[in-house]
């Protein structure tokens, strides 16, 4: 038979599980992000250098410059994206905000003890779902944008591999 702190033990371990696995896949994305933000540096470097030394010729300057508006044609449609989201969330969570000061307004003017009882459970439990809610919102925004973050600088790492293997 198993002891209470036996069960507690167990229990916990349940608990902190996917934490741990999410704790291990948000550190190995950061890794590989860092990896292939320092790739991007090395890139930068070179291009820098070889513009400072002028040893290339001018069809090389127009391929890296258009190398370049290409990365960035891509990066601005992504974050305005995000932006979007954002701001999406921003008005949901303004219009959520008024119909909650209008509860508690509602439940403060209500004279009778039992009916403004029951307005301001109604107000916490809608609090409460809006905290839950938008929890799950930025939850899943930070994810989203951690994600599209990763996938652009993977992908452009990949083409400035592809590149400096050329040369």
């Amino acid at each position: 038979m198993k002891t209470n702190s036996t069960k507690g033990k167990e229990n916990m371990k349940d608990k902190t599980q996917p934490m741990t696995e999410m704790t291990d896949t948000a550190l190995k994305n950061y890794e590989q992000a860092v990896r292939t933000g320092l790739k991007w540096q090395e890139e930068a470097g070179k291009w820098w250098t070889s513009m400072l030394n002028q040893t290339h010729f001018a069809q090389d300057w127009q391929k890296r410059m258009s190398s370049m508006s290409g990365m960035a044609n891509e990066f601005i449609p992504l974050a305005q994206r995000r932006m979007e989201e954002v701001m999406s969330l921003m008005e949901k969570n303004s219009r959520t905000g008024a119909e909650l000061v209008k509860k508690a307004v509602d439940a403060a003017q209500t004279p009778a003890v039992a009916e403004s009882q029951a307005k301001w459970v109604e107000f916490w439990t809608s609090s409460m779902g809006a905290v839950r809610s938008n929890a799950e919102a930025l939850s899943l925004l930070s994810t989203k944008t951690i994600d599209s973050w990763i996938d652009f600088v993977q992908k452009n790492s990949d083409m400035a591999e592809a590149r400096t293997a050329k040369m």
